[in-house]
């Protein structure tokens, strides 16, 4: 084998080791996204199967997600695609409890998952569904939260002590899919 050939030859295995990294590396990026996808379908379907009082039912669908959550970007992708009860659906990324505003849906993103107290005591009896980004927060005054089962399959947790302290009502059907950690 003459040395230009050689050099091909190195040349098109390294780019194949790059091609191959790269699309290994985008498969676990797509697997990462789907998740987030899963995520924003649980939310969608959380609002159409919780009722909200009286006087949130009128204007924009309002969803908050408090801390940083891979999650806003398909929420916002779902917002620009679906309506809620004939209502738009706006997303709404903040950093911080002052800016909470009118809403009917708090997304608490991991990050920020240790003011769910603080959350409780400021917005108590205010008609917002807070959903936990993380495992197990329904247990510790989330409305509901997402919890993965052994088999790795993605599920939700129901507080519906905090549910009904938000004077929001859930569907039997709803409670059926999920797991009832607060009566």
């Amino acid at each position: 084998m003459n040395l230009n050939c050689t050099y091909r030859f190195i040349f098109f295995n390294k780019i194949s080791v790059f091609f191959l990294l790269f699309f290994c590396s985008s498969f676990k990026i797509n697997a990462q996204e789907l998740n987030y996808k899963a995520y924003s379908l649980y939310v969608y379907n959380f609002m159409k199967y919780v009722d909200w009082p009286d006087n949130q039912n009128q204007g924009d669908f309002i969803i908050m997600v408090l801390g940083k959550s891979k999650i806003e970007k398909e929420l916002r992708i779902m917002s620009s695609q679906k309506k809620i009860r004939g209502r738009n659906i706006i997303v709404k990324l903040i950093s911080s409890i002052d800016e909470i505003t009118n809403c009917q849906l708090l997304y608490l993103s991991q990050e920020k998952s240790s003011l769910i107290k603080d959350l409780n005591n400021r917005f108590k009896n205010k008609g917002i569904l807070v959903v936990g980004e993380k495992d197990g927060l329904a247990n510790k005054g989330a409305s509901l939260s997402f919890a993965t089962l052994e088999n790795d399959e993605l599920s939700f947790d129901i507080n519906k002590k905090m549910i009904s302290q938000q004077n929001l009502k859930i569907s039997e059907s709803l409670i059926k899919l999920g797991f009832v950690v607060v009566e």
